[in-house]
């Protein structure tokens, strides 16, 4: 892998990560049809990093919220003995419903990924079928989120409750955060189906989206946390290889806070279903010259 390579795929890694229509798959694909070997993990990994670094940046003011806001309301649960006192603080309801939804992502993601991954047996996908199966997962992905257009904000109901945060109970949580387990998948997108998922769930588009956001900040996390290790640096020498990773998730970051400017507008006019058409058109398009080549 080039300098250039690099770039393009971590321009390809910040357009996809947000955008409902796996970027995972994407950066598979783009190997397999540019003739890219497999990139390392440790790439990935700081791929990752970089747009990691972009929804933290947009959605800061929320992080904050959450953080403060469960630090203040455990201090003041504490001091007080009492739940209400924790519960007045908006960023602790946040932060609660974050981890009420990260837990069975967190159970779910481990599950699959030992069936896709496992230590000492053969993998569930061939990596040799592994991109037909991407392929294939994309259209089924381009069906679910055209699934989005039958279902109107107009209609989403208000929840009355003491744990409701942007129309998010806990309960809600929690099948989002299911959603975003099995979305570990190939081929499938994490934002499409959580966001699909929340509004199914009676959500609106907009929170759908924010809080979808918000949950792969510590999906990501988690997962970037289990893959390192120190072999991820085995063949890695030289300021360039490192200055070429840096460049590529500094790319993939700022392509991926552009990419959540435009998404988030395009969820307020209730264009989300559109992303099927593309997600069909790869999908097909990638099974028909798999089977050429």
């Amino acid at each position: 892998m080039n300098f250039i390579e690099a770039l393009l795929l971590g321009l390809l890694q910040g357009l996809t990560e947000f955008l409902p229509i796996s970027s995972s798959g994407h950066l598979i694909l783009g190997e397999r049809f540019f003739g890219i070997p497999e990139t390392q993990l440790l790439f990935n990994i700081v791929l990752h990093l970089g747009t990691l670094v972009a929804v933290t940046l947009f959605y800061r003011k929320d992080v904050y919220n959450a953080v403060t806001g469960f630090t203040k309301g455990s201090i003041a649960g504490v001091q007080t003995r009492t739940l209400e006192a924790f519960r007045r603080f908006e960023g602790a309801r946040l932060a609660v419903l974050l981890v009420l939804a990260t837990i069975p992502t967190g159970v779910i993601g481990v599950l699959i990924n030992r069936l896709i991954e496992p230590d000492d047996a053969a993998p569930w996908i061939a990596p040799a079928v592994l991109p037909s199966v991407i392929c294939a997962a994309l259209i089924v992905n381009g069906f679910i989120l055209m699934s989005t257009r039958f279902f109107s904000d107009d209609k989403a109901p208000t929840r009355e409750s003491n744990w409701s945060l942007w129309n998010i109970t806990p309960t809600v949580a929690i099948l989002i955060g299911v959603a975003q387990g099995l979305a570990v998948l190939p081929g499938f997108s994490r934002s499409g189906l959580t966001i699909t998922a929340a509004i199914w769930l009676g959500v609106v588009r907009i929170e759908s989206a924010r809080f979808s956001f918000l949950l792969s900040i510590p999906a990501v996390l988690g997962a970037l946390v289990l893959k390192f290790n120190a072999d991820l640096f085995t063949g890695i020498d030289g300021p360039l290889i490192f200055t070429m990773f840096i460049a590529a998730a500094a790319v993939a970051g700022v392509a991926g806070y552009l990419t959540l400017i435009v998404l988030v507008k395009m969820l307020k006019k209730a264009q989300f279903q559109h992303f099927a058409w593309y997600s069909w058109a790869v999908g097909i398009i990638g099974l028909i010259l798999l089977s050429l080549y």
